[in-house]
């Protein structure tokens, strides 16, 4: 992996510092503590959305020389963010934000995926021709993700509170 090091503490620290950020915003929205409604639970959701490429971010810098870890760590990113946009896409539609809920299954989805695929699968970026390797793709989609994160976390923020939640 060409040294990334820096890059990836850079993500790393603002995708927890965003997570941080979420969770004192769901101390002041109490319909997304709330244990019963749809609702109640996307705060955890798009937790995951800060959590999960935080941590592969973090798990890049153990050893950056051993390919195997990082890719590891990002595949399975990929795949536990896919997984946390399928649950959260009906909740956003459920509590009205069907823009949301649109963009994040329809951009949000797919740049999951490209994180588990390019990870996954080392030769992916030469067959397209790319003069970048995979790690400099993954630091692309992470970019990336930042930004769909930050529009979950506002997505679900700005959701109406469920009737008859706390």
């Amino acid at each position: 992996m060409q040294d990334l090091t820096d890059f990836y503490s850079t993500i790393a620290g603002i995708n927890f510092t965003l997570l941080g950020l979420w969770w004192v915003a769901v101390q002041e929205l109490r319909h997304l503590r709330a244990r019963n409604g749809k609702a109640g639970g996307m705060a955890y959701v798009v937790s995951l959305q800060f959590l999960v490429p935080g941590t592969a971010a973090l798990m890049s810098q153990v050893a950056p020389e051993v390919p195997t870890l990082w890719r590891l760590a990002f595949t399975t990113a990929g795949v536990l963010g896919f997984i946390a946009i399928l649950l959260m896409v009906p909740r956003l539609a459920h509590d009205g934000s069907r823009v949301s809920a649109r963009v994040l299954l329809f951009i949000g989805l797919p740049l999951n995926a490209l994180v588990a695929l390019v990870a996954a699968v080392p030769a992916l970026y030469t067959a397209l021709g790319s003069s970048l390797n995979s790690a400099q793709w993954e630091g692309i989609l992470f970019c990336l993700l930042v930004l769909f994160s930050a529009h979950t976390a506002f997505s679900a923020a700005m959701s109406a509170p469920v009737p008859g939640g706390e």
